[in-house]
């Protein structure tokens, strides 16, 4: 499932988690694909190299670009949506753009050694069965000017052509179509990489904003709990300081009683 939100749509917060959780599904499908694209590019070359191998990574790699665009498309939207969000939100998205921008790269490296092993496995321009006295080698065809530029050459050139065969035809096809399905398969991870960094420098600015904002925030409490302590304090030592005069009061208030009612009594 893809979600699809504009800068003005309104989500709620059990709506924001489903994103959050989709996009975590689609990093971990990329990273799972990572590991089986790596598996499958041991086997290029060796006897456990087939058709389907091939077949395999192929639609494996588009898959994995479909995934990683999507996934990259719906970060940029989240960035606009949380824009007002609370700080854990933000903190989530970050960790988000940081892991995906890891896979990505993981990825890209992958698939230029993928593309590098099946360039190097592709069948030669020539099959070497093919070749005969008639036929020139790579390096012979080199020497040949070209165009009848000496006696001879248009001769060597026709006999060269007409030694190639259907099947050759079809080998230098196959070859050609192999190449254009790697370089479909090649995904530009530089500028998803490139628009990555940028929203994750955006938003980790934003996020030291906020905690700049919280630790000033967090200051002033400090400070207005150690005023309020003082006051506590300063109010704790005027009420001993009432109860102190109070009870001197009391205790002169009866001496002057007891004074007064010895006097009476002589």
């Amino acid at each position: 499932m893809f979600f699809l939100f504009s800068k003005a749509t309104q989500v709620s917060p059990s709506e924001l988690q489903d994103v959050f959780q989709e996009t975590s599904s689609n990093i971990f499908q990329i990273n799972a694909n990572v590991v089986t694209l790596e598996k499958n590019l041991q086997s290029l070359g060796t006897s456990r190299d087939t058709e389907e191998l091939r077949q395999s990574l192929h639609s494996m790699q588009q898959q994995t670009n479909k995934v990683i665009t999507s996934t990259s498309q719906l970060i940029k939207q989240l960035s606009d949506i949380i824009s007002g969000s609370s700080r854990q939100d933000r903190l989530h998205l970050t960790r988000l753009k940081t892991e995906l921008s890891e896979s990505v790269q993981r990825y890209g490296d992958l698939q230029k050694k993928i593309a590098e092993r099946s360039r190097a496995l592709l069948p030669p321009a020539q099959k070497d069965k093919k070749k005969s006295p008639l036929t020139p080698s790579t390096e012979q065809i080199e020497e040949v000017p070209l165009f009848g530029e000496a006696v001879g050459s248009d001769g060597g050139a026709q006999a060269f052509l007409s030694e190639i065969s259907e099947e050759d035809v079809e080998v230098l096809h196959q070859r050609e179509e192999a190449l254009l399905q790697i370089e479909r398969d090649m995904l530009d991870v530089s500028q998803i990489m490139k628009d990555l960094a940028c929203m994750v420098h955006e938003q980790g600015d934003a996020i030291d904003s906020i905690e700049d904002y919280i630790q000033t925030a967090s200051s002033n409490v400090e400070s207005a709990n150690q005023e309020l302590a003082k006051a506590n304090q300063y109010q704790r030592q005027l009420r001993k300081r009432k109860c102190y005069l109070l009870v001197a009061g009391a205790i002169f208030l009866t001496i002057l009683i007891i004074i007064i009612a010895v006097s009476a009594r002589k």
